[in-house]
């Protein structure tokens, strides 16, 4: 296990830290590249610089547009924004995505110790993993039994297996990410699978059954959490974006104004925006209905239950969204501030909250970077 992807994400709240330092959190989007960088001062995280660079416009593409860039151009987009955020911090830790990843929960018999444990999982993770382990960074969690609690872990002896998160990680990917890293002048000091920094950022010390949404530009993510432990997560291949694309379609202009319309109009109800809604509603509700189904075959598969739903990610920032998951789910719903974990200035309170969720992942990874 070269790389710990979740040790730490026991709890997702920082713990006590030793020693001053500052890191950077770097989540290299489809459609943005966001950085946040943390330093650790008195025991305290404290937010030193954040900043977002679009990435459309280094592909000769509109802001808000995915855009497939080549090492060498992502390496500029990653410079640029180093540059114009006056960031500092040497070490990074780089958000990969969980497309490029795989995150499952296994079940197998119970192991008598830890290293029982792992010959089972190397063994294990071969039935499971789509391409041979060498090719792969592998990692795996064992999820406590119903009784877990802070203090202790209840066995139940008439259980005869146990339940392990398993997940991998391409190399190949990862070495992707390590060389743009590396030509932009920074270390890469770890990876993460970005739900996992969304987690650490966002839910808090919640314990009930959860559901985290990542609405971003190409590409949804979603997990469901039971006692602060990810239990099972999946990306769908659709975002906000799409909304972008089928308002530019059927009202004839262009991406940059159809982009603006979306932000601005959202899920309003005015009769003034009733065009635009015929076209952002039902490409909301196509991924809500995608996202209610996964709802739904886990939470009946396990006899669990989804009593809450963050949001996070650029996606989540869209008028009227929250109000309109509520009526979906019928649930509370709460937009996740990831720099509630930080310390700033007071005045950066107003602004920060309002662009909270699109930092979810790059203020996760700095804060995963201070353990």
């Amino acid at each position: 296990m070269d790389t710990p992807f979740f040790k730490s994400l026991q709890s997702s709240h920082f713990s006590i830290f030793k020693k001053e330092k500052s890191v950077l959190g770097i989540d290299m989007g489809a459609s943005s590249v966001k950085l946040a960088q943390v330093r650790l001062s008195e025991e305290r995280a404290v937010l030193e610089t954040y900043g977002e660079l679009a990435t459309g416009p280094y592909a000769s593409k509109a802001v808000g547009q995915g855009a497939r860039l080549s090492g060498e151009k992502m390496k500029e987009v990653l410079q640029d924004l180093i540059r114009e955020t006056g960031a500092t911090a040497e070490e990074a830790v780089i958000a990969v995505p969980l497309h490029n990843s795989f995150v499952t929960t296994v079940e197998i018999p119970r192991a008598g110790t830890t290293e029982d444990l792992a010959t089972v999982m190397q063994y294990e993770a071969r039935r499971y993993i789509p391409i041979p382990i060498s090719e792969v960074v592998m990692d795996w969690w064992q999820v406590p039994d119903a009784g877990y609690n802070a203090e202790s872990t209840v066995v139940t002896p008439a259980k005869t297996y146990t339940q392990v998160i398993l997940v991998a990680v391409p190399k190949d990917v990862l070495e992707k990410y390590r060389m743009v890293v590396t030509d932009a002048g920074l270390k890469a000091a770890a990876f993460e699978i970005e739900i996992f920094s969304s987690i650490r950022s966002v839910i808090g010390r919640e314990r009930s059954g959860l559901l985290l949404i990542d609405f971003g530009a190409v590409s949804t993510k979603m997990a469901i959490l039971d006692r602060g432990l990810l239990r099972v997560s999946h990306s769908l291949d659709k975002g906000l974006q799409d909304v972008t694309v089928a308002i530019s379609e059927s009202l004839g202009i262009g991406f940059e104004r159809a982009e603006i319309l979306k932000r601005e109009v959202g899920m309003s109800a005015s009769a003034e925006y009733k065009e635009v809604m015929k076209v952002i509603g039902p490409q909301v509700d196509f991924i809500l209905i995608e996202i209610e189904r996964f709802v739904v075959g886990h939470t009946r598969k396990h006899k669990e239950t989804v009593s809450k739903i963050f949001l996070a990610g650029g996606g989540a920032l869209l008028p009227g969204l929250s109000d309109h998951i509520v009526k979906k789910f019928g649930v509370e719903v709460i937009q996740g501030n990831p720099f509630s974990r930080l310390e700033y200035p007071a005045f950066f309170q107003p602004v920060l909250k309002e662009i909270g969720p699109s930092f979810s992942v790059a203020v996760g990874l700095a804060l995963r970077g201070l353990k």
